[in-house]
């Protein structure tokens, strides 16, 4: 059973939050990544990145981190891979972890995924609605903060959006 492990008593939820359920051939398997929750401190606003794979589930930049990459060499690539413009941020400012069960649809996977998110403060003047195509296929975009609950945010990002902004902004 090469590329197959036991799978632990964990609850995988898919980008929506949805419940899903590994098969006995499922795929399960440890994976760390890191995200950045961009605040344009002047506009209020934030950077969400569409993934092609779910364009109706908007998520904060970022992913897997290689093997031999620091947290912070992980980001800036993700972020040249998802945003496509120059990361002129100062940060992180804060940060936050959890470790969640994660069914990645577009792998037919279930990941053990160990996340760190981290608040960055963005320097330049942004647009809020702003769009535009990413290199994976996806957008990119500038929303505004008093929007978000509003939006079908990745539920594993919009638990770290509230504790990420705690006592900087108001959703």
């Amino acid at each position: 059973m090469s590329g197959h492990t036991k799978i632990p008593p964990v609850i995988f939820y898919d980008r929506r939050g949805d419940v899903v359920t590994p098969h006995a051939r499922s795929i399960v398997k440890p994976r760390r990544g890191v995200f950045a929750l961009a605040l344009a401190a002047a506009d209020g606003a934030i950077m969400l990145s569409a993934e092609a794979c779910a364009p109706d589930v908007p998520e904060l930049p970022g992913g897997g981190i290689e093997e031999g990459e620091t947290l912070d060499e992980a980001m800036r690539r993700e972020w040249a891979e998802e945003v496509g413009i120059a990361f002129n941020a100062d940060g992180p400012s804060r940060a936050f972890r959890h470790v969640r069960g994660f069914y990645s649809d577009d792998r037919d996977e279930f990941w053990i995924y160990d996340q760190t998110f981290r608040l960055y403060h963005f320097r330049d003047r942004v647009k809020i609605g702003e769009k535009w195509l990413n290199s994976e296929g996806g957008t990119a975009g500038w929303e505004a903060l008093a929007s978000l609950p509003e939006l079908s945010i990745n539920r594993a990002h919009w638990c770290a959006i509230p504790e990420l902004l705690s006592g900087v902004a108001r959703l």
